[in-house]
């Protein structure tokens, strides 16, 4: 994809991943429809799109609220005129023995991590498969790959993302949709705070950005089904 003024819908975009692809891809004359809860958030990392001469739009929203999934991407084509690319970004990163759990913070992590992106993805494909190169991105985790003690909801919503993108890809393969998932270790982020380690070797958020632009870029003749992403160096 030639990316000078395509569009792409980022959710979870108000910081971390999401504001880091944003300020990446803005740098690369895309225009970038944001998505998240926090406004005041949401319009900084726009500030700082537009600084570098981008298109940048705020759509603020509680991503598990069905009509905001069901009517963003339609604002996102009223505003822009176009959309080529969606990155689901979102989520939250709950943990916990499931004989303790408190399932409606599991059910929360349901609808973050998985639910919403389902009915998000869903409202954009019509809207995507209008151009002969468009794009989705999943991010998935290596949770998504593996399992641990008390990562049973994380760990579940993210092969999910796994599972949900790799039959996405068969599906629309031969209408020129690339659906691409990352699988990141830790990542440097608000989500990761109570992780215990050494921070500056934890994955940064612009490591992330750089791996979405990647995919963006990549020969339309094939496709990055699959991207794992691990810190180099022991936390």
């Amino acid at each position: 994809m030639e990316l000078n003024d395509k569009v792409i819908l980022i959710t979870g975009a108000s910081g971390g991943i999401g504001a880091a692809t944003a300020r990446q891809l803005a740098g690369k004359g895309m225009a970038l429809a944001l998505a998240g809860r926090d406004v005041g958030k949401l319009e900084m990392v726009a500030d700082d799109c537009r600084k570098v001469g981008a298109l940048a739009e705020a759509f603020p929203g509680e991503i598990t609220e069905e009509a905001y999934t069901a009517s963003l991407p339609d604002a996102v084509q009223t505003r822009f005129g176009a959309l080529h690319a969606l990155f689901n970004n979102a989520g939250v990163f709950e943990t916990g023995s499931f004989e303790t759990a408190d399932m409606s913070r599991w059910d929360m992590a349901l609808d973050v991590n998985f639910r919403s992106l389902l009915h998000l993805t869903k409202a954009a494909i019509p809207h995507l498969l209008e151009h002969p190169e468009s794009a989705i991105i999943n991010l998935s985790s290596i949770a998504g790959r593996m399992t641990f003690g008390g990562g049973g909801i994380y760990s579940a919503t993210k092969h999910a993302v796994h599972a949900f993108s790799g039959c996405l890809f068969e599906d629309l393969r031969d209408k020129g949709l690339k659906v691409a998932t990352i699988y990141p270790g830790f990542v440097d982020t608000g989500m990761t705070a109570g992780v215990q380690g050494e921070r500056s070797h934890m994955i940064q958020p612009d490591d992330v950005a750089r791996t979405v632009h990647f995919v963006l870029e990549f020969p339309a003749n094939a496709c990055p089904t699959e991207i794992v992403i691990r810190p180099q160096f022991p936390l």
